[in-house]
C-alpha cells in the first residue's frame, strides 16, 4: 500500500484490511473465508481444521493511525461469544497493517456507553465509535488478543 492515500478509497482500504486478517489467520493455520462484499455483519468467518470451532469477525480498516473509528449501526446485533471485532489500520511509515482485536460485546458496551455520553452533552458525531484505550497497557493486551486469536484451535491433534 502506497504512503500517500489519496488516491484510494476507503472501500480499497477496507476490503485490503479484510485480506490481511484473511492472510493471517490462514498463515496461523486456520481456514479464514471472507464473505461476499456488502454482507452485512460479518466480514471474515474463521474455522479450525477439524470443524469444532468457529469465530465470525467484523474488520473496520482505516488507511492511518487513527485511535478511533465508526462501527456503524450493526454492532448492536452483533453480540455472541464467537464475534469479535478487528480493528485495522495501516502504519505508513512502517509500510504495515496492525490489528486489535476485540469481543463484539465489548466493542457493544463501548459504543453505548459512548453514545450515552454523547446524547448527554447533546453533541452530534460519528455515529456509533470504538476507540483505543487510553492505557498504553490495554492496547497491548488488544494487540495480543489478534495475535494469539485461534491459537489454541489450529492444531488438528487438540481435543477440545
Amino acid at each position: 500500500m502506497p504512503k500517500s492515500k489519496s488516491n484510494i478509497s476507503n472501500s480499497l482500504t477496507g476490503i485490503a484490511g479484510v485480506h490481511f486478517v484473511v492472510s493471517e489467520l490462514s498463515r496461523r493455520g486456520l481456514i479464514a473465508l471472507p464473505t461476499v462484499r456488502n454482507t452485512a455483519g460479518i466480514d471474515v468467518v474463521v474455522v479450525n481444521h477439524d470443524g469444532t470451532w468457529h469465530a465470525n469477525l467484523q474488520v473496520k480498516t482505516s488507511g492511518n493511525k487513527v485511535k478511533n473509528g465508526p462501527i456503524g449501526n450493526y454492532y448492536r446485533k452483533l453480540r455472541g461469544r464467537r464475534n469479535f471485532f478487528a480493528f485495522v489500520r495501516y502504519l505508513a511509515e512502517e509500510e504495515y497493517f496492525e490489528v486489535f482485536l476485540e469481543s463484539a460485546q465489548k466493542v457493544a458496551q463501548q459504543a453505548e456507553k459512548r453514545e450515552r455520553l454523547r446524547a448527554k452533552k447533546s453533541r452530534g458525531g460519528i455515529g456509533p465509535a470504538w476507540g483505543l484505550p487510553e492505557d498504553e497497557k490495554q492496547v497491548a493486551r488488544l494487540r495480543k488478543k489478534w495475535q494469539n486469536f485461534g491459537n489454541k484451535y489450529n492444531r488438528p491433534d487438540n481435543t477440545h
